[in-house]
């Protein structure tokens, strides 16, 4: 009977009502109004005839009958009311014709708040519906500075999309990151068959997955889960199914739940060797590693940087160590290659490319078993561990040397690729020149613009000193790389840094053979792993031309030995940005995650951070995955330019 029903749910509201008020917490329904007082003069659009998701029915409109309702629409009045008697009365009406009439709610951040239609939701409810039909109202918040409501304007474009509101994420740019998961692009319609399919294996993953106690909000674990797995290969699995994918990437909820950054580490552990500890390991003998690269070696200096790394290594270890390498391969591609490789065995594979990053993450589920590490800042993820190189530091001198070699203050800076990371170079190398030559100014240009002629650019500015791409090639012939000065067509070089990438993949094999590896897993558990290396252990340095004046040679040596002791930092403040926004404190040090995901660039640097839609087919690639937002990129002008 449905007052068996009624009883039933009054208990559960009793309980639940009494659990929030232990706690401390309020117990009475949210109304709309009153979290918002200016509701009547916000923008309310109408979205006409919508699915609302139960569980994101957060309230109601106005007070009216909240004491009716516990906090998750459960009813509290005693049996013998009125109101339980036209509950129970709907819940026969449902139960033999469904529900007739639609609700009526405003949406405010994706949370709907009953106008009409309260004991139809507490009904579906009782009955575990994962939804019900209402005409909605959007009420569209006012701007403000909060990732709440950057989150919902992400929001916004997708559901003009897709009309899916079943899915809300809690981290900016997680619904791009989505659009990418699922192959789609924003502003590409959905159809019908798409959302449906979505919906379901949506619903299956919660089932699988969802818990209130769990890490991660379900949207946010199903991002993540995707990503690793890929949707299309998920689309029709069992709750079952996913429940066995679940438990492989846990460790992967639980850092991105802890929201910390990576943990970076100036350089692989490395335990001495004792007898107790050699009896208790099983050391690979040898350590196979693989190399996966995007390039050829001999065609582009970074892979060639990489290139020289792994034959150091081999040269260090001797038998200790074997290694092979996987050339030109292509994103695409890269999945099967890892696939491969860890098939035949290798304990360790490197990919030396931010765009191989994805195949990593899929196979170091698959390979749990071997060690997938990836050439790339702020990857965020526990079962792969990135690396890189603190080249800002070497930049810093770079531009000490430019500032004092420059006769007319003007300075060139060709980037290639606006990710994060390099605005950190670009702004070192600014500070350096602007500490030798306070007047000193940075022309900014891009390698990676479409239809761009950055050397060209430069000269017509009257630019003679130039920073260029930092590693040649061998089969590369022009001299335009590290630092130079062009005089009468001919280029001069004057410093370059070196990447000794050797410095890393020495330390990580020493960690692996001494049993560190897994030490800095296990105390690192919620965080990712990156190794970010510079100056301190060798694996920045710079070689500087005999060109150089005494006294600049001298300034360079005093800044390298300094930089290297840890007694001289580039960044401290202050700083400000190009239009006078102090983004550092006087005397305050960045830390190296700030340093990384510097996203402005300095007072004296002319120029901008360009818009992925500039670039070319393979930096988007690049881009896309680990490049600069800001908001000058986003509307293509330049900082300080108005809007």
């Amino acid at each position: 009977m449905a007052v068996d029903h009624y009883l039933h749910a009054l208990k559960k509201a009793q309980k639940y009502t009494h659990a929030l008020a232990a706690r401390g917490e309020d117990v009475s329904l949210p109304v709309l109004s009153e979290i918002v007082p200016e509701l009547n003069r916000l923008t309310q659009v109408p979205l006409g005839l919508v699915q609302i998701p139960l569980d994101q029915i957060e309230g109601t409109a106005t007070r009216g009958r909240t004491t009716a309702f516990a906090r998750n629409f459960l009813p509290l009045l005693d049996a013998t009311s009125e109101f339980a008697y036209k509950w129970y009365t709907l819940y026969d009406d449902v139960l033999v014709n469904g529900l007739r009439d639609p609700i009526i709610a405003f949406e405010y951040y994706n949370r709907f708040y009953i106008i009409e239609g309260n004991k139809r939701v507490s009904v579906m409810r009782t009955l575990d519906a994962v939804s019900i039909e209402g005409n909605v109202t959007r009420v569209l918040p006012e701007p403000e500075d909060s990732v709440r409501y950057r989150v919902y304007q992400e929001f916004l474009q997708f559901y003009a999309d897709s009309k899916i509101n079943f899915i809300h994420f809690t981290h900016e740019g997680s619904y791009m990151r989505f659009y990418t998961a699922l192959g789609k692009n924003p502003g590409e319609k959905w159809t019908a068959d798409e959302i449906t399919d979505l919906h379901s294996c949506y619903h299956r993953f919660e089932q699988a997955y969802g818990h209130p106690k769990n890490p991660l909000s379900t949207a946010d674990a199903f991002l993540k889960y995707i990503e690793m797995f890929g949707y299309a290969e998920s689309v029709d699995y069992t709750p079952t199914q996913f429940t066995q994918k679940i438990v492989k990437i846990w460790p992967e909820f639980v850092v991105a739940a802890a929201g910390k950054p990576a943990a970076l580490l100036n350089q692989p552990a490395e335990k001495q060797p004792t007898l107790l500890n050699s009896m208790l390991r099983r050391v690979p003998n040898p350590l196979r590693c693989a190399f996966v690269y995007n390039h050829n070696p001999l065609a582009g200096g970074w892979t060639y940087g990489h290139e020289l790394g792994r034959k150091a290594l081999e040269n260090t270890f001797g038998s200790r160590v074997q290694t092979t390498t996987r050339e030109n391969v292509s994103p695409q591609d890269a999945s099967r290659v890892i696939d491969e490789l860890a098939r035949e065995g290798y304990h360790v594979i490197f990919t030396a490319s931010p765009v191989l990053l994805d195949a990593c993450i899929k196979q170091s589920v698959a390979h749990p078993e071997v060690k997938i590490l990836n050439c790339s800042l702020l990857a965020s993820y526990h079962n792969v561990r990135s690396y890189y190189l603190r080249i800002f530091e070497a930049k810093y001198i770079l531009g000490a040397i430019a500032g004092a070699m420059s006769e007319n203050d003007l300075i060139g800076y060709i980037a290639d690729y606006p990710i994060y990371g390099v605005p950190a170079s670009i702004n070192a190398f600014a500070l350096g020149a602007q500490m030798t030559n306070p007047r000193a100014r940075v022309y900014l240009k891009w390698s990676s613009l479409v239809g761009s002629s950055p050397e060209d650019e430069l000269a017509a500015c009257g630019v003679h000193i130039i920073s260029n791409r930092d590693i040649s090639a061998p089969r590369m012939e022009s001299r335009e790389f590290g630092l130079y000065r062009t005089e009468n067509g001919a280029i001069q070089n004057l410093a370059m840094p070196v990447w000794n990438w050797e410095k890393v993949y020495e330390g990580i094999a020493r960690s692996i053979l001494s049993g560190a590896w897994e030490e800095d897993a296990s105390s690192h558990s919620d965080r990712a792993l990156s190794y970010f290396m510079g100056m301190s252990t060798d694996a920045i340095d710079l070689i500087c031309s005999k060109r150089l004046p005494p006294r600049v040679r001298r300034l360079v040596d005093l800044l390298h030995e300094r930089i290297r002791a840890g007694a001289f930092l580039p960044f401290v403040g202050p700083i400000a940005d190009q239009v006078g926004t102090q983004h550092v404190a006087q005397d305050v040090v960045l830390t190296p995650e700030e340093i990384i995901r510097m996203d402005y660039l300095v007072e004296n640097v002319v120029g901008r951070i360009p818009r992925i839609d500039e670039l070319s087919d393979v930096a988007k690639a690049l881009v896309s995955m680990q490049g600069v937002r800001t908001p000058e990129a986003a509307e293509g002008r330049q900082a300080g330019e108005p809007v």
